[in-house]
Order: C-alpha cells, then structure tokens, then sequence
C-alpha cells in the first residue's frame, strides 16, 4: 500500500465515489518538478530583474557620458578661443615693442618670415627677450592641446589635480574609501575614473591660460605707461592701414608680374575698387605730391622720426606739397596709375630711406 497513493473524488450530488490510484513514485516526481520550476521561476524573475537594473544603468550612464562628452569639447572650444586671444595679443605686444623702439629687430625682413618658427629675431633687450621665450614657450605647450604638461616641471602640479578630481568622482559614487581598489577590477568603474585625465587637463592648461594672460597684461600694462611720454611719437607712426580691401602682395622677394624674375617688393599691396579713399596712417607733411615714372600718381609723406610713408598707383591726390596732415585725413584714392596690374594701393614704410615691411607697424 506505500507504493500507492488514493485521491478520492466526491462528487456533490452523485451517490458513487470515484477514487484514482496514483504510484508514490509520480507523486514524488511531480512535487519535485513543481518545486523545480518555482525555483527555475525564481532564477529567471531574478534575473531579469538585474537585467532591468542594469539596462537602466547602461541608459543613465550613456546619458551621463554623452553630456561629459559635450562639456568637454565644450571646454575645449573655450581653451581654443582663449588661445586666439592670447596669440593676437602676443602679436599685438610685439608690434606695440617694435614700433616704440622697446624692441629692436631687423625690420628689412618680412614680418610673415619673423613669425615663421624658424626665424629668431635678434634682441637687444635682454629682459624683454627672456619675457617673450617664455610666452611663446606657454603659448606652445596650450596649442598642444587638452594632454597635461609636457615635462616634468608641472608633473607634481598636474597629478595633485588628477588625484582631487579622483576624489570628487570617488565622493560622487559614494565611494569615498577604497576607490583605488574599485577602479582597479571593475572595467566600469575605471572608465568613469579615467575622466578625471580630462578634468585635471582642462584645470591645467587654464591655469597656463590665467598665466599668460596676466604676464601680457602686465607687459602691456608697463607699454602703455611708457607710451604716455612718448605720445608724439605714437601719433607720427604709420599704425592704421591706410586703405580698405584686401592684401593682394606682401613685403618680400617675389616673382615680378612682368619679368617673371623675383625681385624685391619693398611695400604691400592693397586692392580695392577705384576711388577708394586712401587715409594717412599717422600724422605727417607731405613731401611729394604728383606722377612718377611707373609709380603713376604718388603721395610721399614724411613722419618725422626718420620714418616715411609712400602711397603709389593713386587716381588722384587729394593733398599738396608741404601739406600738414593727421593721421585718418584723406590724401588720395586707390587707382590703377603707372605700371600696374590693376586698381590697387602700393604701401611703403621707410625708415631712414630703407624700405621696411609696413606689417611690422600696422595695428588694425
């Protein structure tokens, strides 16, 4: 009898007694199923529920990456940006030292081939010198871009920011101990701590950026000062263009248009439509005023300082010999006169009677 089982049915209003005999053994085997698949069930529910857990993560973390993402090029756009501002002030620093005799460089070499990486502009100020080797040693290391120093000197520096933003991250996770342990065995844990190389990067090169910028400002800072008293002199240099359109033709050896030799062009050329009124650069007297051969109509004007100014190719004057000028009045109009190949200005600065490269004084 212990190898069966009996289950008796009773039915509600039928007098027989039904009664089924079912082996001990199928019994046995369909309670043991039956909790196998609730433990099966279990498994799965479980499971699933981490897969849940985990796809809701996945997607949160995405999110996070993708704006992480974003701030940094975002950062990066602002370092870019700030670096331009930094170059055309450095720019403008070399010119303000050049023009008033803080620096004195060969100005019969083409300002395009002084700011080449190859030139090396003699000095004769040493501090001066020391001071712009330095600037363009920062400057060159941020144009490296967003990577951390690239020396040792700013190592220390550099790992003191990374290990704070570790921390900040650590805090963040709420992982304030052992995170050092959790970033070493978990893959996702390292990625997220891989981003504070880009954090301390950023802080870095803007701490390189907040330098420069206060260096320059104390440079221009002590340039203006000097050009309180030496305001004369400012106002008879050729600082302004002194006509509007475009560079067609820099100071420099170049192919002649006609001989096809190079030879030197001592001056700029500046195209622009006809009648374009052409300004002096600074405050003068004018010391010619009429046609020469292959110039056409051409305006000489004379700084004082040793400094001169020619403006060729004219289509008319608007000044007279002997004529006091300030710097911005009208002396002429862009033409198409002399040997030329069409309407354009031909600029020249002489200093001494040399013809220097006018880029070396102009500021706008």
């Amino acid at each position: 009898m212990d190898r069966y089982l009996t289950v008796m049915i009773i039915p509600g209003r039928e007098k027989g007694i039904k009664s089924i005999r079912i082996p001990n053994f199928f019994f046995r085997a369909f309670v043991f199923l039956f909790v196998l698949f609730f433990i099966l069930l279990g498994i799965l529910g479980y499971d699933y529920w981490k897969i849940i857990l985990q796809v809701y993560e996945n997607k949160h973390l995405r999110t996070e990456n993708r704006l992480l993402k974003e701030q940094i090029k975002l950062n990066q756009m602002k370092i870019n940006t700030l670096t331009e501002d930094i170059k055309r002030i450095h720019t403008f620093e070399e010119k303000l030292k050049i023009i008033t005799g803080l620096k004195n460089i060969d100005k019969s070499k083409s300002f395009l081939d002084y700011r080449s990486p190859d030139s090396t502009p003699s000095d004769n100020h040493e501090e001066h010198s020391e001071k712009n080797q330095d600037h363009d040693k920062k400057i060159n290391t941020i144009l490296q871009g967003l990577s951390g120093p690239s020396d040792n000197t700013k190592q220390a520096e550099y790992n003191k920011l990374k290990n704070l933003y570790e921390l900040k991250i650590a805090e963040t996770f709420g992982q304030q101990t052992g995170y050092k342990i959790t970033k070493a065995w978990s893959k996702l844990a390292s990625k997220t701590f891989a981003l504070s190389h880009e954090f301390a990067s950023f802080d870095y090169q803007f701490q390189q950026l907040k330098e420069v910028i206060s260096d320059l400002e104390v440079d221009i800072h002590q340039i203006d000062q000097y050009l309180l008293d030496q305001d004369s002199f400012v106002k008879s240099t050729p600082t302004l263009l002194p006509a509007r359109g475009w560079i067609t033709s820099y100071y420099g050896h170049r192919a002649s248009p006609y001989s096809g030799r190079v030879k030197m062009h001592e001056g700029l050329d500046i195209g622009g439509d006809i009648g374009t009124p052409i300004i002096a650069p600074a405050d003068g007297i004018v010391t010619y005023s009429g046609e020469k051969p292959g110039f056409g109509i051409l305006v000489q004007l004379d700084h004082g300082y040793g400094l001169e100014t020619i403006f060729a190719h004219a289509k008319s004057s608007k000044v007279k010999l002997g004529e006091k000028v300030k710097r911005g009045t009208t002396i002429a109009q862009v033409g198409n006169t002399g040997i030329s190949t069409g309407p354009h200005l031909h600029y020249e600065i002489r200093v001494n009677g040399t013809p220097v490269d006018p880029l070396y004084y102009i500021l706008d």
